[in-house]
């Protein structure tokens, strides 16, 4: 290959200005990358999302709240993971390691535990009563096809929390819907990585080879405490600094932000039902 040839892109024939076409993408390979420790470089990073930004990205998420949305927000996209894909790897993990069940929601929840079970019961009931043949299976169907469903549908979670944030930040022009879908991304991804995988693993580790039993403890009620103190003030630094706002205005958002987790949840759960109900029916 001549020098001048060396020099144009492969792909496309657009000249190069370094290792990288600017028009395609397209690298410009050389020798070294044809060598097997290179190949097997490659094969670590693809296990490990993407060449080496996920452990940046992963390092932001737990140290530095709203760095990577501010990081989105401004433009900068190839140095971390995106939003989307920060957070169906920690779905994924969680899809894995299901060590809390906050997102699979029973049969008898659904009908008789939720502010909406008086209108979805009637529907189950009625369904029964016209099909007595499913009556013996339809818990067990209904409760493994919404396992199944809860994980792939908490993508929900981050449009409700998207849309929510928007409206909090209604008057200021600086920012678009997909900067507010972004934030909700990371944080859900972080929400998912500490508290339903890292934290129940942390616990299950040192109440198995420890003696203090946290279990005696460890109640609902002190779960929802915890968890709604970490969402408040994670969300607190992420909007300080992802929207660049004054404390105050951090404070009453992320106050209402962590507020709407309860219904949103919700309604997550409600579309549960339907995406559930239908499959099985």
């Amino acid at each position: 290959m001549s020098q001048s040839e060396s020099n144009v892109c492969v792909s496309c024939g657009t000249r190069l200005e370094g290792s990288f076409c600017h028009v395609c993408g397209e690298k410009q390979i050389d020798a070294k990358d044809k060598r097997i420790t290179y190949f097997i470089e490659e094969l670590i990073s693809s296990i490990f999302v993407a060449d080496g930004k996920f452990f940046k990205t992963i390092k932001l998420l737990l140290t530095q709240p709203g760095e990577l949305t501010k990081s989105f927000v401004d433009g900068i996209r190839k140095k971390y993971l995106s939003p989307l894909q920060l957070f169906f790897f920690a779905n994924l993990i969680y899809f894995l390691f299901p060590l809390i069940s906050t997102f699979n929601t029973s049969l008898e929840i659904q009908m008789y535990n939720l502010p909406y079970s008086d209108f979805v019961r009637p529907v189950v009931e009625n369904y029964l009563e016209v099909n007595p043949e499913q009556a013996s299976t339809f818990k067990t169907s209904y409760e493994s096809t919404s396992n199944s469903n809860g994980k792939l549908l908490l993508i929900s979670l981050v449009f409700l929390q998207g849309l929510f944030l928007k409206l909090l930040f209604l008057k200021d022009r600086r920012f678009f819907l997909i900067d507010f879908f972004a934030g909700s991304a990371y944080f859900y991804g972080f929400y998912i990585l500490v508290f339903l995988v890292l934290f129940p693993a942390l616990i299950g580790l040192i109440d198995w080879f420890g003696e203090f039993q946290f279990n005696s403890f460890l109640n609902e009620l002190t779960l929802s405490v915890f968890f709604l103190v970490g969402i408040f003030g994670y969300q607190f630094f992420l909007i300080k600094k992802a929207y660049s706002v004054s404390t105050p205005a951090a404070i009453w958002r992320s106050i209402l932000l962590a507020g709407f987790i309860i219904p949103s949840f919700t309604i997550y759960r409600f579309l549960l039902f339907w995406v559930t109900f239908w499959m099985i029916t």
